[in-house]
This record gives structure tokens, C-alpha cells and sequence, in this order.
């Protein structure tokens, strides 16, 4: 793969102290990311990008930009990248360029010449399976809701604008979806003096199985999740996504620079599919982590009872490999040629 500027592994700066998620308390700083294990280990240090397959590059490009004011900051052309040849079954080539927050980057991907069969995937349900969104956090008086809409997005909320779910939670909410069908999570919070005007709060998978789904993350990322919360049943929930009767248990992974939310949704449930959603269907794609000891990694996902997707290869300025969690949702594993990230930057404060 040929990179025009700077590869895609992340030097962020500007992250925030202050932690808010809409259902969740604030979290602690991730100590496994200030005590980083031997390269042998093959510790997974944190989430280098979100992968975004899309229709038009240049089109996807303005809409993040112009919506959550995130600066681009790789372009790169894949041809002859042999892990995500074996991922598609096939030689692919796409343009993508890179977007950084504060806290992390997307990816976005435009795929020459797509299979059918990922064109007619559809947009992935709000309750899965599948990687569902990517939340957006901004203050509320710098506000990004307003600025997705004018660029194109269309609301889920029966409101038309964010919803507050709890009055004890500084944080007014939504969901949004773009032409592709793309849905992103945008967080405005109702307090001043933040440290960010923007960032990226977490990527959310929706499982067929959150029991399994968390023991197998657990093992993946060497912790424990932070929190769980069973029987989430709220009429304001119902409001955000247009769905009544909404029910749902989560869990959340401190992942380094972001969060892993993990959903089982049990009104509406989730149907399960037959086979892995293809690489290039639109939507998010893969969730890509940084880490050290990739072939380690991928003997601990296959012990945590994923599945190898594709061999370590050469990419991006380092090597790459790719499995699939028990859903089957895409994850790549990068371990960098050099050792400097942002998991390791001195002075980042999550």
C-alpha cells in the first residue's frame, strides 16, 4: 500500500481529563495503557482507527469534516495489501482517507468495483449484529448536531434534535445516518470548561450475545470490563432511535484512547447472519487495534474463540493481520515498525 502523507497509526493530541458517556458514570484512566506489558505479551494498547467503507470518498470526507470538525490527515491508496486481500477474497483497491479527533481517527475506504453482495447489505440494524456507530462528543455550546444536519445527515430521533435520557446526566444525545446509511452517536454535554472542542467517545458493537461477547473481549484486552448495566428500559431511549419498547443490556471496555460499548438487544433482537458482513458492504467495517506481538495476538484471539481472518502482512508502514470476534465483526491488529504512539505519547490524558 502506498501512502501519500502519514500513516494512519494516531499522535492525537488535545484528549480531555473528563470522561461522560449518555449511560454511563465517568471513566478511569486506563492504567494498562500507563503500564504498557513486554512486546512478548502481545498487549493490545488501544484503537488505532475505525474503518468506514463508503460510497464516495470526497462526499464522506465533507461530511465528518464539516460535522464533527475532524482534520484529515492521511490520504493512501491500497493496492496489493495481502491481509485485506484475504479478508475480501479477492485483490481489492480502494482510496481512503484518514480524519483525527482529539481521541481517535476513522478511516474512511472507497472500494473499486464492490461485490454485489456487499451492495446489497444494507445499513446495519440500530440493534445489530454488527459495529453499529461511532459516538461524537462536543461541548454544547460549541455544538455538532447542527452541523451533521446542514451536511447531510438524517436524524433518528422522533424529537428531530438530541434528547437528554436522565436529567442526572449532563449529556443531550442522538443518532444520525448518512447517505450510506452510516450511523454515527453525537454527545453534546452541558458543561463548560471542557478540555476538547471535540472528540471521539467510543465505537459500539450490538452482539448476538453480550455474555460471550464480554468474556471474549475480556480475554482479548487483558481487563475486565469497566462497567455493565442489565435491563435498560427508557421511553427518552425509545425517542432517539424511533423504536418503542426498547431493552437492552451493555457493557463497556476502557480500550486505551477509546471505549468499546458492547449492546445485546432483546427488543427488537438482533437476527443473526449467516456470514460475515463483507469488507466492503457500507458502514463500518473494521476496528482496527494498535498493538505490539501481532502473531500473540492473534493466539489469544483464537484461545478467546474468535477466528483468524487473514495472515500477518506488510501495511501501512508496519504489519497487519485480521481476525473476527464471535459475531464476526472484522478486527485488525497493527503492530507499527516503529514503537511511538499514542498509546505511549508522554503527557496524554485520558
Amino acid at each position: 500500500m502506498r501512502s501519500v502523507t502519514n500513516r494512519p497509526i494516531a499522535l492525537l493530541y488535545g484528549a480531555s481529563a473528563c470522561l461522560i458517556a449518555a449511560c454511563a458514570d465517568p471513566a478511569p484512566p486506563d492504567e494498562a495503557v500507563a503500564e504498557p506489558q513486554p512486546a512478548a505479551a502481545g498487549k493490545v494498547h488501544g484503537i488505532s482507527y475505525i474503518g468506514i467503507s463508503v460510497s464516495d470518498l470526497d462526499e464522506a470526507t465533507k461530511y465528518f469534516q464539516s460535522g464533527a470538525a475532524i482534520p484529515e490527515v492521511q490520504t493512501a491508496q491500497i493496492d496489493n495489501a495481502p491481509a485485506l486481500d484475504e479478508v475480501a477474497g479477492k485483490p481489492v483497491s480502494a482510496r481512503t482517507r484518514t480524519l483525527r479527533s482529539a481521541s481517535g481517527q476513522i478511516r474512511l475506504m472507497e472500494f473499486s468495483d464492490p461485490d454485489p453482495r456487499a451492495l446489497e447489505a444494507g445499513p446495519v440494524p440500530v440493534q445489530g449484529p454488527g459495529i453499529t456507530h461511532v459516538c461524537f462528543q462536543a461541548p454544547d455550546s460549541r455544538p455538532i448536531f447542527p452541523n451533521f444536519m446542514e451536511a447531510g445527515a438524517t436524524t433518528m430521533s422522533r424529537t428531530g434534535d438530541l434528547v437528554q435520557l436522565r436529567p442526572d446526566v449532563p449529556v443531550r444525545y442522538g443518532y444520525v445516518r448518512d447517505g450510506d446509511g452510516t450511523m454515527i452517536e453525537i454527545e453534546q454535554i452541558m458543561m463548560d470548561d471542557l478540555e476538547f472542542d471535540h472528540r471521539m467517545r467510543h465505537v459500539a458493537i450490538a452482539a448476538v450475545d453480550l455474555d460471550r461477547t464480554v468474556e471474549f473481549y475480556t480475554a482479548l484486552l487483558g481487563k475486565e470490563p469497566r462497567e455493565r448495566r442489565y435491563d435498560l428500559v427508557n421511553v427518552t431511549l425509545d425517542q432517539t432511535v424511533g423504536i418503542d419498547g426498547m431493552k437492552l443490556d451493555v457493557a463497556w471496555f476502557q480500550a486505551g484512547n477509546l471505549e468499546l460499548e458492547l449492546w445485546e438487544y432483546y427488543n427488537p433482537v438482533p437476527v443473526p447472519a449467516d456470514e460475515p458482513r463483507p469488507l466492503e458492504a457500507y458502514g463500518h467495517n473494521m476496528i482496527v487495534f494498535d498493538v505490539s506481538n501481532v502473531e500473540a495476538v492473534l493466539t489469544t484471539l483464537e484461545e478467546a474463540g474468535g477466528e483468524r481472518a487473514a495472515a500477518p502482512a506488510p501495511m501501512d508502514d508496519g504489519v497487519i493481520a485480521f481476525g473476527r470476534d464471535p459475531d464476526g465483526n472484522l478486527l485488525g491488529f497493527f503492530e507499527p515498525d516503529s514503537p511511538a504512539s499514542v498509546f505511549d505519547t508522554e503527557g496524554l490524558v485520558y
